[in-house]
Formats: structure tokens, C-alpha cells, sequence
């Protein structure tokens, strides 16, 4: 997806200028498409902003211009899959999504639905333009439904679909609430002693002139540095944050090693594991059910799926299917996935019923992950304890072990 900035000439003469998100890399294929959209107009001018314009523009398009969520993404299809199965045409059914009962991201997207069908596009082109909120493999289901002409069941399971998960990630952003709050309030406290507690205490030692142990020099030096260089640490810090989520958004090799430390760290492995198991299994399960192949399924599951490592995993499934090799034999060579789930696939592939079995590791896996997430906070905070007691503790020895001795003299 990229964007680009285009001016547009009306009817009445005058231009009129804006930027439109498409799912485009050159500007012939994105001016052809635009004139398409509104009925042969002229563009004027089009300019493909950079790559690295993505980001900062998505961030202020949130900001100004609420996205659909997932989970009013799943009741828009939800509300069309209803109304199709009571009769209404598709056309109505857009039209009442665009009036001013929804929220303003829903008129928004079904305005713009409506726009493409009055071009003569079909539905599931229209919901391609917005492919940033709408997964690949919704976007194959629909394309499927309207070729098999049961468009409002796959709408219907499309919706279901992004319900369950959505509630994954949910789930997720749940269960690193209690570390990220520990974390800055750790984080919070000890800028408290650094800035204020610390250089108190030091200057108590030198007008004392106490002879301190080394570890007290030690906090004591680094205190006066970072207390000295406060709005500069919290900069670089800022700064390195910014750099570390941008080179994690638009570099492979960045990302894909990411993944790993999240796949190798003790509580983020038990989650990652989990949700991905259970999103790749949910994927393939619908996917297969709706008619597609095993090949189309992972290709799709392979540009749906954001984890590098297990992106790249799934493409060599993919290979390793279309030389002939079953999908269990090409799993159980990567060995990345266990064998609990290789064993169901594999009798999936002997009877014939893949996607059923696909079905029960999805819904395993969900309960497996709903369990994790309960108890996540009773897994992270022994590790928690022991970091923020580790460091408190350094301070208490550091600081108040001169003072023990200068007691020890006085009593003396």
C-alpha cells in the first residue's frame, strides 16, 4: 500500500487535490484505477509519495480520521450477510451501511463501496481499496462467495472470523497490561531516586567526607551522569525507540529478528507461539473450507500472516506442497510446529477432512491461549519481584552501607 497525491479535474473545471492509499507501486497502474473509479475523469497530476511517508501519514490519518476497527469491520459484514439473506440487494444493503445510523468510519468505507459498485465494480473489489483494514483471506472468501453465489454465508463466516480474532488480539494487548505497567513504574521510580533521593545523599557523603565503598561510587557516578544529562537521556531514548518501531515496520532482516527474540524470551515465547498456532490454524481451517486448494490457502496464509519466522515457515510449506510432499511431511521437517499438531494434520490428510482437523487445533489453541492469557500476570511476576528487587536492593546497599559505617565510627 502507498500513497499518492493526485489532482483531479471536474466537470465544473476546477482541480481538485487529494491523496488516496492504494494497493499500487507505480503510478500508471494507480492513475488507470483512479479514472476507473470516478467514471473516466482526468487526473491531472499524480505523484507517488515515498515509502517512508507511510507511516507519519497513517499515524496522523488516526488521529483526524478514525480506521475501522476490527471488531466493526466483522458486524458490517455481519449486517450485510443478514440483509442478503433476507432479499435485500446488495446495492440497498450498502446503501442503509452508508446512512447516518453507523458511525462515521462506517459511512466512510460504505460510501466509498458504493462509489466503486456505481462504477460497476463488484463488492469485493470495492472492499479491496481497503485492504489496510480488511485481511487478505476475508477478501478471498468474498471474492469466493460471489463466484459460488453463496456471498452472504462467507460473509457470514468472515465475520465470525475476524471476531475470534479480534478477541486474540485483545487477548494479547491484555495480557502485556501488568508488565508494561510494572515496567514504567519501575522505570518511574528509579528517575525519582536518580533526580532527587541520590544527589541528596551524595551530597550528604562529601560534606561528611565518608569513605565510600565501590558499588556507592559506582551509583553515585552514575547518577550524577544521567541527573546531569536527564532531557538528553530522555531524547536519545525517545529517538531510539522511534528508530528501533521503524526499522521494525520497513525492514525485513530487523523484523524477522525481532520475531525471534520475542520466539526465544521465556513469557513472550509462550504467547507468540500460542496466538500464532491459533491464528495459522484458523486461516488454513476457513480457507480450505470455503473451496480453496492447499496451495492457495498458504499462499494467502502467507501474506496474511505478520510474523516473519512464521511467514517464512509457511512458505516453505508452500514450496515443499506444490513439489507433491503433504503438509504434515513438510511440517514435521521444519520442525517449528508440534507434533500434537502435526499428528491431527496428518490424519486430516488420510481421511480426507483437513479442515475439520484444522478446525479442532484452531479451537485448541484458543482455549490454550484464553489460559494463558489468564494466568499471565502469575507467570510474569516472579521475574518482575526479582528485577525490581534486584534493583532496589542495589540502591539500598549502595547508599546506606555508608551511612552504616559512618554510624559504626561515631559509636566508636
Amino acid at each position: 500500500m502507498r500513497y499518492f497525491y493526485f489532482q483531479r479535474l471536474l466537470d465544473t473545471g476546477q482541480i481538485a487535490t487529494g491523496v488516496e492509499k492504494l494497493a499500487f507501486t507505480n503510478e500508471t497502474s494507480a492513475q488507470f484505477y483512479l479514472e476507473q473509479r470516478w467514471g473516466d475523469a482526468v487526473i491531472v497530476k499524480l505523484i507517488m509519495l515515498p515509502s517512508w511517508l507511510n507511516w507519519p501519514y497513517d499515524f496522523i490519518m488516526r488521529i483526524f480520521r478514525p480506521q475501522l476497527k476490527r471488531e466493526e469491520v466483522a458486524d458490517f459484514f455481519r449486517n450485510i450477510a443478514v440483509m442478503l439473506r433476507s432479499g435485500i440487494p446488495m446495492f440497498t444493503a450498502i446503501e442503509d451501511m452508508a446512512s447516518d445510523d453507523s458511525s462515521l468510519p462506517v459511512q466512510r468505507v460504505s460510501k466509498d463501496i458504493l462509489e466503486s459498485l456505481k462504477t460497476g465494480a463488484s463488492f469485493s473489489e470495492g472492499v479491496e481499496r481497503h485492504s489496510d483494514i480488511v485481511p487478505q483471506t476475508v477478501i478471498h472468501l468474498i471474492r469466493i462467495g460471489e463466484s459460488s453465489g453463496n456471498l452472504d454465508r462467507t460473509l457470514m463466516d468472515a465475520a465470525e472470523h475476524l471476531k475470534r480474532v479480534d478477541k486474540i488480539v485483545r487477548d494479547s494487548k491484555r495480557a502485556m497490561i501488568y508488565p508494561t505497567f510494572v515496567f514504567f513504574t519501575i522505570l518511574a521510580s528509579a528517575v525519582f531516586w536518580i533526580s532527587y533521593v541520590i544527589p541528596s545523599i551524595s551530597d550528604l557523603f562529601k560534606q561528611m567526607r565518608v569513605e565510600l565503598p565501590a558499588v556507592t561510587k559506582m551509583v553515585l557516578t552514575m547518577s550524577e551522569n544521567i541527573g546531569q544529562n536527564l532531557l538528553l537521556t530522555f531524547v536519545i531514548l525517545v529517538l531510539l525507540l522511534f528508530v528501533t518501531v521503524y526499522s521494525i515496520r520497513h525492514s525485513y532482516r530487523v523484523r524477522y529478528q525481532f520475531h525471534r527474540l520475542l520466539m526465544a524470551l521465556p513469557v513472550s515465547r509462550v504467547l507468540v507461539n500460542s496466538s500464532a498456532l491459533a491464528f495459522i490454524t484458523e486461516y488454513l481451517s476457513l480457507l480450505i473450507s470455503s473451496g480453496l486448494s492447499m496451495v492457495e490457502s498458504l499462499d494467502i496464509l502467507e501474506r496474511s500472516t505478520e510474523n516473519e519466522v512464521y511467514r517464512k515457515s509457511i512458505q516453505t510449506m508452500r514450496e515443499g506442497v506444490i513439489r507433491g510432499n503433504s503438509l504434515s511431511s513438510e511440517m514435521r521437517q521444519i520442525k517449528m510446529y508440534p507434533r500434537f499438531v502435526v499428528r491431527m494434520i496428518s490424519v486430516g490428510e488420510e481421511t480426507g477432512r483437513v479442515d475439520e482437523q484444522l478446525g479442532y487445533l484452531a479451537e485448541e489453541y484458543r482455549q490454550r491461549f484464553d489460559h494463558i492469557v489468564a494466568s499471565i500476570s502469575e507467570i510474569i511476576k516472579p521475574v518482575v519481584m526479582l528485577v525490581a528487587g534486584g534493583l532496589f536492593l542495589l540502591l539500598i546497599v549502595a547508599l546506606f552501607l555508608p551511612i552504616y559505617q559512618l554510624v559504626s565510627q561515631v559509636h566508636g
